[in-house]
């Protein structure tokens, strides 16, 4: 049986909101000082090694006391080399939180941030090619609802059918999953182009209980900082059949456009058409802008943490489990919104297929402006509301020069990231199954899937393992 093709494509990915990408766990106190409203990510051996006070520092480290040493560390550490990375910090209540329980000792609160995915050697920061993969796959898998006989009835008896059982229904078999014909590269966003945020619920009633988020790191992003953010993105795609349809790039590009732009106007006559969120009405013009004047090679997506529900679950048998009520009946999900800072709504993209013919869209009728709304008072005398970063006005600007696109993972990396990999690391495991099926040569492929196998049956993981069949594959 012969295979198909891949076709490589040029590819841009514009970030038009800050997207948050974690890697599951947050940053401990250890990890990190603040200092000038930045970060530290700090390499706490390296810098306990060079310490001239040795005793006085083994002393501290055996008392036990958390807040106490986490003090110490924030008032003397002072070692540059020990600094693994720098992220500025713009939410004035993580500043205030991390100086109160450094200066009171407070143990009460550990001041946790939740980090993007990073490389560990360069420490540059990435937009995992498999969460752009997964958000493709969410609107291809929405085309073919109905094809596939996924039913709303069936949601209603087991509430996981249409977020788990439709991949089988949709795709078919793992092993025979025709998205093994999409391969997407990780994007390196650099280790300056983040930055430390407060995601902050939102709701349009005022009366609203609201749940804290903690902090984030997030991308730079169009929205945020008033300038087209842009990185090249590789893409590699073989046609294939689904559901006697042929699926090719425009195939993808249509149900992308088809899937996110009707939850862009759904999600903004929800949550901001209204007088309370005039603020976020300015703040994302710019973006708004953005999605009107989207070409034919163009579409909306949406990429990683706080999309929300409607952009992660399939249209028609949409079906969330949220916990119950009072009255024992499941409470209605999709009432509120979290936002970058209380502003900026997470994780919108623009994908440029840059090989295609870019014509114009048919001309629609958008719900939302596409410039920014007057502000509530005119006197000059009265000020505006103000944040930690006043929202950009938009200007024509340059757009930046896309960083080159990483090589290949060698086999002597994949391996050596494979040695360092947890069993119980979901997201580095799906990055490493993906780069080992897009290795060239079959014997290090084979090496590859053994070495993983090995280190899921130590860990007696193996047998039930999610991306076993996948692994097998390769062997």
């Amino acid at each position: 049986m012969q295979l198909p093709q891949l076709k490589s494509y040029n590819v841009k990915l514009y970030i038009l909101s800050p997207i948050h990408v974690g890697t599951g766990q947050e940053l401990d106190p250890f990890s990190y000082v603040i200092r000038n409203n930045t970060l530290y990510l700090i390499d706490l051996i390296q810098w306990m090694e060079s310490y001239p006070k040795k005793d006085e520092l083994h002393k501290m480290m055996d008392s036990d006391n958390f807040a106490v040493m986490r003090s110490y560390i924030a008032d003397n550490f002072n070692l540059e080399n020990a600094v693994r990375c720098k992220i500025p910090v713009d939410s004035s209540d993580l500043l205030k939180t991390y100086q109160h329980a450094i200066q009171k000792k407070d143990s009460r609160n550990q001041v946790l941030v939740s980090q993007m995915m990073r490389n560990d050697i360069t420490m540059e920061a990435y937009i995992p090619g498999s969460s752009i993969k997964g958000a493709i796959r969410t609107a291809l898998a929405n085309q073919f609802v109905k094809e596939a006989g996924v039913k709303k009835e069936n949601a209603v008896k087991d509430r996981r059918i249409g977020e788990a059982d439709y991949n089988e229904k949709i795709f078919g078999n793992i092993r025979n999953d025709p998205m093994r014909w999409l391969k997407i590269s990780d994007i390196s966003i650099g280790k300056d182009n983040t930055v430390i945020i407060e995601p902050e619920e939102y709701s349009p009633k005022p009366d609203k209980t609201l749940t804290p988020k903690g902090y984030a790191e997030v991308t730079s992003s169009l929205c945020y900082n008033g300038k087209p953010i842009v990185y090249p993105l590789h893409v590699s795609m073989a046609e294939f059949v689904l559901h006697g349809k042929k699926v090719d790039l425009q195939f993808l590009i249509n149900a992308l456009y088809q899937f996110y732009v009707p939850k862009y106007e759904q999600e903004y006559a929800k949550f901001y058409n209204s007088k309370k969120a005039e603020m976020i009405q300015r703040s994302i013009v710019m973006m708004n802008q953005a999605v009107t004047t989207l070409k034919s090679n163009e579409t909306l997506i949406r990429i990683g943490h706080f999309s929300h529900v409607e952009c992660v679950t399939l249209d028609d048998v949409r079906n969330p489990k949220t916990r119950k009520g009072k009255d024992g009946r499941f409470l209605p999900y999709g009432q509120t919104r979290t936002l970058v800072n209380g502003l900026y709504p997470f994780g919108w993209a623009k994908l440029e297929f840059c090989d295609l013919p870019s014509e114009e869209r048919p001309d629609k009728k958008w719900n939302f402006p596409i410039t920014a709304p007057m502000p509530v008072t005119k006197s000059p005398q009265t000020p505006q509301p103000s944040v930690v970063k006043m929202t950009p006005t938009p200007k024509p600007v340059q757009i930046r020069k896309p960083e080159p696109v990483e090589e290949k993972t060698s086999i002597s990396e994949l391996m050596s990231q494979i040695n360092t990999l947890r069993h119980d690391d979901k997201l580095q495991m799906e990055r490493i199954v993906q780069e080992m099926e897009e290795l060239e040569n079959d014997n290090e492929q084979k090496d590859a899937a053994q070495a993983l196998k090995e280190k899921l049956e130590k860990a007696g993981t193996w047998n039930k393992h999610p991306l076993k069949k996948n692994i097998e594959f390769c062997l």
